[in-house]
């Protein structure tokens, strides 16, 4: 075992441990919220209607004639009403939660929390102590992992609108 006087660290596996918290915590900075870095607050929709040249309406609001694609809010459900002369057909988007996304955002807090303990428990094996600070750590970073899912819930990244597209058929 290696021992520096005065700088407080007592083994080469404790030196390790210590590089692995710094990556650990640039590899959180990178990999968070994945939803609103992909994704982002709003979702396409195109409208196409058989024939062409259909009004449509979000809300009650003209956003013109088909084929047209939507910008909408992925957090709030939409009606869309396209309307050829006095026929409508009505679609209702609704917002739903992209399950996958809220694992994206999960799977690298609880990542860096295995690599924490598996570095503590290695620098214990190796002859040195049991950091009791990397299961605080641990316990932190997985408290953490609710930060990323609340910045992709408050952006409304988090979720999708569903159908995707719409076609409206006048015969």
């Amino acid at each position: 075992m290696v021992r520096y006087r005065g700088s407080g660290w007592s083994s080469s596996a404790t030196v390790r441990q210590r590089a692995v918290v710094p990556a650990v915590l640039a590899m959180l900075l990178l990999l968070t919220s994945c939803a609103t870095m992909f994704n982002g607050a709003t979702q396409l929709v195109p409208v196409t209607s058989s024939p062409e040249r259909a009004e449509v309406f979000v809300d009650g609001v003209s956003m013109g004639f088909t084929p047209v694609e939507l910008t909408l809010r992925r957090n709030v459900d939409v009606t869309v009403d396209v309307r050829l002369g006095d026929r409508t057909r009505s679609f209702v988007l609704q917002s739903e939660t992209q399950g996958a996304m809220v694992g994206l955002d999960l799977v690298p807090v609880g990542a860096a929390g295995g690599l924490v303990l598996f570095a503590s428990s290695l620098g214990a094996s190796l002859g040195g102590t049991a950091q009791p600070g990397a299961y605080a750590f641990t316990a932190g970073l997985l408290g953490a992992s609710l930060a990323p899912v609340a910045v992709d819930f408050g952006t409304g990244a988090l979720f999708r609108l569903r159908p995707m597209e719409i076609v409206a058929v006048f015969e």
